[in-house]
């Protein structure tokens, strides 16, 4: 298989080429942060903002992909992911992030790759489902 679209199972890895991470599996590390700090529950708020209008940058670009939009793309995400908010988890949470961008901009390469599995996620687990019906 040439490319794959999926969580960061390290299973995968073996499987494809090259392998692209879904934006939607990578944003819920983010969802599972709590923070009684009200400071902190902000700057996770805005992280997350921050976080889909990059995806939907990465969308926009796939419709009409440039160099000029690519490197822009590449800079504003080694930014994001690697600039300290002072909320520790978060900012440990987002050094994580960094460490896969090849992954999660796999799409700047191949701009035809949709940033996420879920459909075809939602598809395999209804298929799952229907079974266990049927074995019911």
């Amino acid at each position: 298989m040439q490319t794959l679209i999926s969580d960061d199972a390290p299973t995968f890895k073996l499987l494809t080429d090259e392998l692209a991470l879904c934006w939607v599996h990578e944003e819920r590390h983010y969802k599972k942060l709590t923070s009684k700090v009200n400071d902190h529950q902000k700057l996770l708020e805005q992280f997350l903002d921050d976080f889909w209008v990059t995806s939907r940058e990465l969308l926009a670009y796939r419709d009409a992909p440039t160099l000029s939009t690519e490197q822009r793309l590449r800079s504003e995400f080694l930014r994001a992911f690697t600039t300290e908010s002072g909320y520790q988890q978060l900012d440990e949470r987002k050094r994580l992030t960094a460490t896969k961008i090849l992954e999660l901009l796999l799409v700047l390469k191949h701009p035809e790759l949709p940033l996420h599995n879920n459909p075809a996620e939602l598809a395999a687990r209804t298929m799952l489902r229907s079974i266990d019906l049927i074995r019911e």
